[in-house]
């Protein structure tokens, strides 16, 4: 029992010191990028400024925290082309509450980004220990906090608590803790729409490892039929605020979003690459289409590594995560929405026990973190 408790206390130190460790190099990141380089000018999108006294903080609140701070402000309202309805509410609402007591929603949502990852890491050690020896749990989480996009997860957007309500479900699940793993992800499922993948993922998940015998499920399974409920919450809040319970999925075309077959997106995406690399436009450069791309193809490969060595649930979830994206017909943003398939970076902490392949790993996400949340802070398109 002491060896055990002492694990435990480690590996919450270990997570603790992590947390803290790539908080302090993020700022460092953005402090250095802020006394060297100038904001992108002119940006007609900057049509708000969270902290208006320090542009320090300021910096993680950047392009789509406009829509969450619409809701925050006002709820959900039809305003033109786009509209905040296609944005979905538990961030902006977790926002808003703890503002109350921070000062503003900007702060209260820095602060639920923040929090929503120290648990999520907690949550994540937790699965990393069922498959990987302690190194292994070390390097999946030093990876997941290095990868390019990580810094969304302390900026005003939905990573953080997105990352921490899946994660919370996953470990519930893999307990075979039905209800706990149901409340975390129907909060998911109110987060992001893809949050309705861990109802699929599970469903398989369970079948697969009960052999598709309907007879051996447990009735406590049940449970996550709370996950859909999750986007039900959000039509409701949408019918009784606009009218209209489906104006979420309607108003998402107005970012190029539709549904084609994911390999169309892939073809498209290269098509659209100038081989010349030209100096690009800031919204949707042309070297972000590339890496899009490249990184896309690995997170659809890496989950496959994982089946028969892990639940199912697992691999399909982290699949999901990134074929949906794919169906929509846009590669927009695909290095921010890969960032939270963690069951992907499982694999990649088994491929790092071989120190020149970590190392080369370490550093390639190192400097593209870097770069990335430097962009972000001075309003370039990162993601």
């Amino acid at each position: 029992m002491k060896s055990g408790g002492r694990s435990i206390l480690n590996d919450a130190m270990t997570v603790i010191l992590m947390f803290l460790i790539w908080r302090g190099l993020l700022f460092a990141f953005t402090f250095a990028g802020g006394a060297m380089m100038n904001e992108h000018y002119p940006n007609y999108d900057k049509d708000y400024q969270a902290f208006h006294d320090n542009r320090f903080w300021d910096g993680w609140a950047r392009w789509y925290s406009a829509w969450y701070k619409r809701i925050a402000e006002r709820g959900y309202y039809i305003e033109g082309r786009q509209s905040n309805v296609a944005f979905f509410p538990l961030f902006p609402y977790a926002a808003k509450t703890v503002g109350r007591l921070v000062g503003s929603h900007w702060a209260g949502g820095l602060v639920v980004s923040n929090l929503s990852l120290l648990f999520a890491l907690f949550f994540l050690m937790g699965i990393a220990r069922k498959y990987l020896d302690c190194d292994g749990s070390r390097r999946f989480l030093i990876y997941l906090l290095i990868f390019p996009s990580s810094f969304f997860f302390s900026a005003y957007y939905t990573e953080g608590l997105f990352l921490f309500t899946t994660a919370a479900s996953f470990y519930f699940y893999l307990g075979e803790r039905f209800f706990l793993c149901g409340v975390f992800g129907f909060l998911a499922a109110m987060t992001r729409s893809t949050g309705v993948a861990l109802f699929a993922a599970y469903l398989v998940g369970y079948l697969w490892k009960k052999r598709f015998a309907v007879s051996q499920m447990s009735p406590a399974f049940l449970w996550i039929l709370l996950i859909p409920c999750g986007i039900g919450a959000f039509m409701w809040i949408l019918w009784n605020d606009v009218g209209d319970p489906f104006a979420f999925m309607k108003y998402q075309s107005a970012w190029g979003r539709g549904f084609v077959f994911p390999l169309t997106t892939y073809i498209n995406a290269f098509r659209e690459i100038n081989w010349s690399f030209p100096l690009d436009p800031p919204y949707f450069p042309n070297m972000h289409n590339l890496l899009n791309l490249i990184s896309s193809v690995f997170f659809l490969v890496l989950p496959f590594f994982l089946f028969g060595k892990t639940d199912a649930a697992l691999p399909i979830y982290s699949l999901l995560l990134v074929l949906i994206p794919l169906t929509s017909g846009s590669m927009l943003s695909m290095v921010r929405f890969e960032v939270v398939a963690f069951p992907a970076f499982l694999v990649l902490a088994r491929i790092g026990e071989n120190r020149s392949i970590d190392r080369f790993l370490v550093g390639l996400f190192a400097i593209f973190l870097g770069l990335y949340s430097i962009l972000f802070a001075k309003w370039y398109w990162a993601g």
